[in-house]
């Protein structure tokens, strides 16, 4: 298995942690994985800065002072357990003293972590694989991108393994968007059950973003104006695992409570005016 940078121009995190995950696979499954065109590279020092190589357990020589990363961008890393730890450390790096609940990145901060987390629970209680996770923050578009990717056994799969009785006669894209859909679950027993994606689709739609999974063949894109498709990988193309990428507005998501609030409201998981409490002398 040969690798290709030579003629590699630009590169979002979805691009890198969905690689870094392959090659881990790759490397499981025994076989050879070779990186060529490498120096030849225009964007090397921006992976090496990303830590992609060595995510991918390759050691090489940078020709660069690094700079700190934070407030600018979150480099490959794996998905681990505590994963609310890992919610919160990447939150801090893209969000720096929206821990401080009085922050003015208060809100961005918890936006963050909440995606992070819920993303980051389904990886290792679903996946049965290894996830990476990469973000950066577009400062001048005022972006945040983040990506999480894993290389385990993808959304369709994981319903077969529980035989929902659906799930036998479906496709991978119709398997992600069923994933989206309130009280879906594949782990039965759990608080929340199902209910995770859901709303990190649905506020990621709140505040006009976008959204793309990719499982097996089947991807689904979610854009900034609302709408929805369910398409399919080109013939012969399939991803191992699930990918799920995002990018959304860094104001919009500083109103973290009332997205969640909205998103819980849109997938029927409450009702409108409930929740609130009135105090009274």
């Amino acid at each position: 298995m040969t690798v290709d940078f030579s003629k590699l121009r630009r590169v979002v995190p979805a691009a890198i942690v969905s690689l870094a995950a392959s090659v881990h696979l790759w490397e499981r499954q025994r076989r050879q994985v070779h990186f060529s065109g490498v120096h030849e590279c225009e964007i090397l020092g921006y992976l090496q800065r990303m830590d992609f190589f060595k995510a991918c357990g390759v050691e090489m020589q940078e020709s660069f002072q690094r700079w700190e990363s934070k407030g600018r961008f979150v480099p490959v890393c794996m998905v681990t357990q505590p994963i609310d730890e890992m919610g919160a450390d990447v939150a801090g790096c893209l969000a720096p003293g929206g821990e401080d609940y009085e922050h003015p990145m208060s809100g961005l901060f918890d936006t963050i972590a909440y995606v992070l987390t819920e993303v980051g629970n389904n990886i290792r209680q679903h996946s049965g694989g290894v996830g990476y996770a990469a973000a950066q923050v577009n400062r001048q578009e005022g972006m945040i991108k983040m990506a999480l990717a894993d290389n385990g056994m993808g959304i369709l799969k994981s319903f077969q393994s529980v035989e929902a009785p659906w799930s036998m006669s479906t496709t991978h894209a119709e398997a992600i968007a069923k994933a989206l859909e309130p009280r879906i679950s594949c782990k039965a027993g759990e608080p929340n059950e199902g209910v995770g994606l859901t709303l990190v689709g649905e506020m990621v739609s709140i505040m006009r973003g976008w959204l793309l999974v990719v499982s097996g063949n089947g991807v689904l894109i979610s854009r900034r104006d609302g709408s929805r498709t369910l398409e399919e990988l080109p013939e012969g193309a399939f991803y191992q695992g699930t990918l799920v990428a995002m990018s959304f507005p860094e104001t919009a998501a500083s109103h973290y409570a009332d997205h969640l609030r909205k998103a819980k409201i849109k997938s029927g998981l409450l009702h409108p005016g409930s929740g609130r409490a009135i105090l009274e002398p």
